[in-house]
């Protein structure tokens, strides 16, 4: 009867050291990343046409979906060929968190997005989403802009990457001749 006790004891021991180990309690559910990349310089090309460029503190990248999350990313989309030399800077996007896809090329920033043209305007919004291949960006959760004589709201904003110009959609605000804190 002992050794029958201690072969179960045994048995349950090896149980729960086979068993999965459940996450910490607010552990995120998700699998690992297959790379991590610390301090990344990016760069995305299409064909031999830089398409953006710019840095990260961290990225995380999945090859079984070509899935890519980044923290504190800073990146810059070049003009469009033949734009006027006020626009020659490009426009840079940062925020605190970007998550992207290379299938669907596409990758949303969140936790409060800045966006900023070669011509000196400056945009925040909480949420933007990128399309590599339309060089569009479009925010739906409202967007605040600030330029040298004007600043503005609106509820829903798209961004063409290509000539730097937004357009805006739903209630929109606008104060001419200064923009104020």
């Amino acid at each position: 009867m002992p050794r029958l006790l201690a072969l179960s004891f045994f048995l349950g021991l090896l149980a729960t050291a086979c068993a999965p180990r459940r996450p910490a309690p607010g552990a995120a559910n998700e699998p690992r990343p297959d790379v991590v990349l610390e301090g990344a310089r990016l760069r995305s090309y299409e064909g031999d046409t830089l398409q953006v460029s710019g840095t990260a503190a961290r990225v995380n990248y999945r090859r079984a979906g070509g899935e890519v999350q980044a923290t504190n990313v800073v990146v810059t989309l070049p003009p469009g060929k033949g734009s006027p030399p006020s626009q020659q800077a490009g426009t840079t996007i940062s925020a605190p968190n970007m998550d992207g896809s290379l299938a669907s090329k596409t990758w949303v920033g969140t936790g409060g997005v800045v966006v900023k043209t070669g011509e000196g305007l400056v945009a925040n919004t909480p949420r933007l989403t990128y399309d590599s291949e339309a060089r569009r960006a479009h925010g739906e959760e409202g967007v605040t802009m600030k330029g040298p004589d004007y600043q503005m709201r609106a509820d829903r904003f798209t961004l063409s990457a290509a000539d730097q110009t937004f357009t805006f959609e739903g209630t929109v605000q606008a104060v001419l001749g200064g923009a104020t804190e």
